[in-house]
């Protein structure tokens, strides 16, 4: 017969690994940004356009010029066109670690030009037969992360141990 003692050390072991096995979510590395076009100058003038983009920042070194491939990508320009990663090639740059706005060119002849020492240098910029030639300024958002929750299953999990753990102490001092 165990002591209690080993029965507590026992309930209180596996305890601990339920708890750092709830207790380590996997953190993603995927960030995203909303941004705004505005100030527009030219036949655009007055107008606003917004969307977003994600991307993985996982493998940012924080030195020097570097580009990320966007993953996630949404556009709504004028007319309510909807552009997307696959309508070119946008990355997100970066200069020694700093966040320097989203580099995205497509057919349509507009393009989301990074800054090239600050964010504030980021722009936009359009030259299209309709609407003409302009710039305008973009405004960049970042979201909030999801917070992270434990999944049910693990939390049901302790619990569960906890209850066994209780359950094996409580009968072992009733004989």
């Amino acid at each position: 017969m165990k002591s209690l003692s080993t029965q507590l050390a026992y309930t209180v072991g596996a305890v601990a690994v339920s708890l750092f096995a709830v207790a380590a979510p996997t953190n993603a590395a995927s960030v995203i940004y909303d941004f705004e076009v505005n100030n527009l100058d030219g036949s655009l003038a007055g107008e606003t356009f917004s969307g977003f983009f994600e991307f993985d920042d996982s493998g940012l070194l924080g030195s020097g010029n570097e580009f990320l491939a966007v993953s996630d990508l949404s556009f709504s320009f004028f007319n309510g066109d909807i552009f997307t990663e696959t309508d070119g090639t946008p990355e997100a740059a970066f200069l020694d670690g700093d966040f320097l706005g989203l580099s995205f060119s497509t057919d349509a002849e507009f393009s989301l030009i990074p800054g090239f020492f600050d964010l504030s240098e980021a722009f936009f910029s359009y030259d299209t037969p309709v609407e003409g030639v302009g710039t305008g300024d973009i405004v960049y958002t970042l979201r909030d992360p999801d917070v992270s929750v434990p999944e049910p299953v693990s939390a049901l999990a302790l619990l569960v141990v906890g209850a066994l753990g209780a359950s094996a102490t409580l009968k072992h001092q009733r004989t």
